[in-house]
């Protein structure tokens, strides 16, 4: 703050010594050409290029219930703000300074203090602003408009916010911006950039407006402080970008704001405690994966008609988290193989949000594992475990009939409530599930729904019925209350849920080759968790009941390291060995079911192999041990089990 003091106290004595100062002024609200008057500041001009009005040396002090000190708004005639001295405007949705639906105008040498919000400019052209200082607690400079053209403003590194210069660029093709400390970043009408290593914090993030075909990696926006500023990394109708790789955090709203902009890819970012970890707004087409979202109150949000989004392998956890994944006025979209822990509601399906894919996610420890309000869903092969509810109706009281979702071939498991469907909800299929447990008596059905389709109806934990002739179907029904439905062909065997567990079911089964001390072979079948989102879940509210026969898991990571290991909502005991590198054996432990503690071996390693409790001494797998051609990962993803 001593900065800006200085700079305000050289600012007046400049103004005075030039005999400019015009003293106190009341807000000035220009509307259109004809109010460039004497009034409202103008203190000589007539409005051409070679004479423009001039409105200079005034000091406006914002009273509290007005929103902008300067307001200027359909003007085409040219003008210059000079000198002029803004404090106090300090309302949310307002500015120190507000131009819309302006041309040909000048900013040059104002300041601007104490404020919420400094300048925004809305659907402009033709604007040079130059050695404007900003002192603001919120948003520095916000630019909106519906075409390219009306982000074409020239603003110079002589413009300051809060003693950074405001960096912005426009129309620049095939650059790299890397490297910068600031609280600022700015791209407009850009193509082909690569914007790396950046790390913006307690201002305006990095904004992108009709950029494509542009690289953003490896930034960092964040807040060291409660500051109002908005969201980290902002899209606006820009295309086949690649976002991957940044730092999100602590960010007031968004980490990452997407509007209108499609056939993005979105991969290997963190979002960690902002409001929102990342928001797509009419926005279609993108490709979210890889991410890791921790303790955003929202994940991921897909909303205002977004289409065609592929929300795929993410990692949503922490018990802040009020929504994993929320899908809201949005159809079409594909939510896959992602991994949510803990949340108060896992997947929302809000209202509008129909037609879409929610497969093969892995749910556990949340309140609500999926809420369904909107319609013709498909919902299938999803490792539903250890939550309140596993999928929920909530009540609509008559103002949405959801209807037409199919939920088929999931595993419910160690849930409180599988499945409450409400008064509300009609023609929905629910067929093909794994229910464990008291099967019957954890499922609610006040509709008008069916449970069986095409001779096939769900397995039950509790089914005490028979199967005379062998054919897998039970022989007497089951009912569903308090709607009295029947399944009618209930499901004998547990054969088809090991393909729905969720994310495992999506692993590829390789046979492992272990070289033993003594120098004999053992060849064992196991998961290969290459992905963090794999390796984030492990055995993560896996079924007990389906555990006899499953293969082991090898976790596989980039690199050697050490890491810790979680036995949190693991219902049975594993066994764990350590492997380097070289794919050399370098410990092994019995982990407890539910234990909170952490495990990990006495040096580095890059593989894990979990198997059932007592198999890693059963078969020597101990000093001398060696993986046969170990595989690393890929990816440079974090993620343990």
């Amino acid at each position: 703050m001593k900065r800006i003091s200085i700079l305000a106290f050289l600012a007046v004595l400049a103004l005075t010594v030039i005999g400019l100062a015009g003293g106190a002024h009341a807000p000035i609200v220009i509307l259109g050409n004809s109010d460039f008057t004497v009034d409202n500041g103008v203190v000589g001009g007539t409005g051409t290029a070679d004479d423009p009005y001039i409105i200079t040396g005034w000091e406006i002090n914002v009273p509290q219930n007005v929103k902008y000190g300067i307001n200027i708004e359909n003007t085409s005639a040219h003008f210059v703000l000079r000198g002029v001295i803004i404090r106090g405007a300090a309302a949310a949705d307002g500015a120190a300074i507000q131009l819309g639906f302006v041309s040909n105008g000048r900013l040059e040498q104002c300041l601007i203090s104490d404020s919420r919000n400094g300048i925004e400019i809305s659907s402009s052209t033709g604007l040079t602003l130059t050695g404007n200082i900003l002192s603001v607690q919120g948003t520095g400079l916000r630019i909106t408009g519906e075409s390219a053209d009306e982000y074409n403003l020239a603003i110079n590194q002589t413009n300051e916010l809060n003693n950074h210069p405001i960096r912005y660029y426009y129309g620049k093709d095939g650059e790299t911006v890397t490297g910068i400390k600031s609280n600022n970043l700015y791209f407009a009408a850009c193509k082909n950039m690569t914007i790396t290593d950046n790390k913006i914090t307690n201002g305006d993030g990095i904004q992108l407006a009709f950029v494509e075909d542009s690289l953003v990696s490896g930034n960092e926006v964040y807040r060291t402080s409660p500051v109002p500023t908005e969201h980290g990394i902002s899209l606006y109708r820009s295309d086949n970008n690649t976002v991957t790789n940044n730092i999100l955090q602590n960010n007031r709203f968004a980490g990452m704001y997407v509007w209108l902009s499609s056939h993005n890819k979105i991969t290997n970012n963190q979002f960690l405690a902002n409001d929102s970890g990342l928001i797509l707004a009419a926005s279609d087409d993108n490709k979210v994966y890889n991410n890791m979202a921790f303790a955003n109150p929202v994940g991921i949000e897909v909303r205002a008609g977004s289409t065609g989004n592929d929300i795929a392998r993410n990692i949503i956890t922490h018990a802040n988290t009020k929504y994993g994944i929320v899908l809201d006025q949005s159809t079409e979209n594909i939510v896959e193989a992602n991994a949510i822990t803990d949340a108060e509601t896992g997947i929302r399906l809000a209202a509008q949000g129909d037609n879409n894919t929610i497969v093969s996610n892995t749910i556990v420890k949340a309140a609500y594992a999926i809420s369904v309000t909107g319609s013709n869903n498909d919902i299938e092969k999803n490792l539903i475990a250890q939550n309140t509810r596993g999928i929920l109706f909530p009540e609509t009281y008559g103002k949405v009939i959801v209807r037409g979702n199919s939920i088929h071939d999931n595993v419910f498991s160690d849930n409180s409530n599988h499945i409450y469907l409400n008064n509300d909800s009609q023609s929905n299929r629910i067929y093909l599930n794994t229910f464990l447990g008291g099967g019957t008596s954890l499922v609610e059905d006040y509709g008008k729904n069916t449970w069986t389709v095409d001779g096939k109806g769900n397995y039950w934990g509790d089914y005490q019925g028979t199967d005379a002739n062998g054919d897998g179907i039970g022989d007497d029904p089951v009912f569903i209350y308090p709607a009295a439905v029947a399944d009618s062909a209930p499901i004998i065997s547990l054969a088809q849920a090991n393909n729905n567990l969720g994310i495992l079911s999506t692993l590829s089964v390789d046979d492992l080759v272990i070289t033993l001390a003594d120098g004999s072979k053992i060849t064992l079948p196991v998961l290969r968790a290459d992905a963090a989102n794999a390796r984030f879940v492990g055995f993560r509210g896996f079924p007990a009941a389906l555990l006899k026969g499953f293969p082991g898991i090898l976790f596989s990571f980039s690199n050697e390291a050490t890491r810790r290991f979680t036995m949190e909502t693991v219902p049975f005991g594993l066994d764990i060995a350590f492997f380097n590198a070289k794919g050399a054996f370098v410990g092994s432990m019995a982990m407890k079911a539910q234990s909170k503690d952490l495990y990990t071996a006495k040096s580095a390693f890059q593989y894990a192999l979990e198997l059932q409790t007592g198999k890693v001494a059963k078969l020597g797998i101990t000093d001398g041990a060696k993986l046969v051609n170990p595989v690393p990962a890929q990816n440079t993803s974090g993620g343990n089990n």
